[in-house]
């Protein structure tokens, strides 16, 4: 089954970058920095996506889903970041969307990897410390709510270690691009 290159790729990936940073500067409490980085950084995701979805040759039902998903998630934040009401509307969409996505594809697309040339000792390495900086950032959220020691030091790690892994990803594509 031949895949369609994705479009738009990079563009993408520096929202969400753009995004991270965002939530980054609103955990750290710089909301006068925050809200616009991630107002922007949404309403990019958002038209960046739709934007890709209109130049997809195949369309099925599950693309239109991660259209609804996408698009809901992104006016959902931009909504509640300008205050707007009716945000709950999104979330609850963006929810059913998020549901179905994940009953009809969400456990192939986490699991399946074409790149069969890799080490599997490093493939495991760089998921585990992509999960390790993933949970960093969720227990360094948490507790610097919860006002804890250790909490800035323990975010940030986290954000090194997911920065870290999509440096890395984002190399290899470069270098495979040249080969």
């Amino acid at each position: 089954m031949e895949t369609e290159k994705k479009i738009l790729r990079t563009p993408l990936r520096i929202a969400i970058s753009l995004l991270v940073l965002g939530f980054l500067c609103k955990i750290l409490h710089f909301t006068t920095v925050a809200n616009p980085i991630i107002l922007i950084s949404l309403a990019a995701i958002g038209v960046l996506y739709a934007w890709r979805f209109w130049k997809k040759t195949k369309k099925g039902f599950l693309q239109y889903n991660k259209l609804i998903l996408v698009t809901s998630w992104s006016l959902n934040g931009i909504f509640k970041i300008l205050d707007i009401s009716h945000n709950d509307f999104f979330q609850v969409i963006g929810s059913l969307a998020f549901i179905i996505w994940i009953i009809m594809e969400g456990t192939t697309y986490l699991i399946d990897d074409k790149d069969d040339n890799r080490s599997d000792i490093a493939y495991f390495m760089w998921n585990t410390m992509m999960i390790i900086g993933i949970l960093a950032i969720i227990i360094g959220s948490l507790t610097k709510i919860l006002e804890w020691e250790y909490a800035t030091p323990t975010l940030i790690t986290g954000f090194i270690l997911v920065a870290a892994y999509v440096l890395k990803d984002l190399l290899v594509q470069n270098l495979q691009k040249k080969e």
